[in-house]
């Protein structure tokens, strides 16, 4: 699937493609930039822990797409069905459309549920402007650490 968005100082062409193995450190990298970005919350020696776990566990366990434009990675989305597990769009790119086409992608019909940082104001924004609504909190991560976790889904 490809498709298309305005996106001031591109050529306005974004494709949409499966991601490989071989995209992983790229994406891994790209995931560190969105994610420092977005989750002033969380220490340097978080992201140095999770960056591994990104790489090796979390991105070969789920169906990964790859927003593309004139050969330079914009953003990406692991998916499992309908439930979105990581969305990452590079700082230079954000607001340029990337993240909708991207929920878009995963299925037919779309995204249907996500979880976010509560304390991750931009992630959380982007999601409840696409249409996702809250359905609980968790006091704490999938790690155990004390962040607190919004669930989300959308009709």
């Amino acid at each position: 699937m490809t498709g298309t968005v305005d996106s001031p100082g591109m050529d306005g062409t974004v494709s949409i493609r499966t991601a490989h193995e071989s995209d992983f450190d790229d994406l891994t990298d790209l995931w560190e930039r969105s994610a420092r970005s977005s989750h002033a919350f969380m220490a340097d020696d978080e992201f140095v822990e999770l960056k591994p776990h990104i790489r090796d566990l979390l991105l070969p366990s789920m169906d990964v797409w790859v927003a593309e434009s004139a050969g330079e990675k914009l953003g990406f989305v692991g998916a499992r069905g309908e439930h979105v597990e990581l969305l990452y769009v590079a700082p230079e790119a954000q607001g340029r459309g990337v993240g909708p086409q991207l929920l878009a992608h995963i299925t037919e019909g779309g995204a249907r549920s996500v979880e976010v940082y509560a304390r991750n104001a931009v992630g959380l924004g982007f999601y409840l402007s696409q249409g996702f609504r809250e359905t609980r909190r968790d006091p704490t991560d999938a790690a155990g650490r004390s962040f607190e976790i919004v669930h989300l889904e959308r009709a």
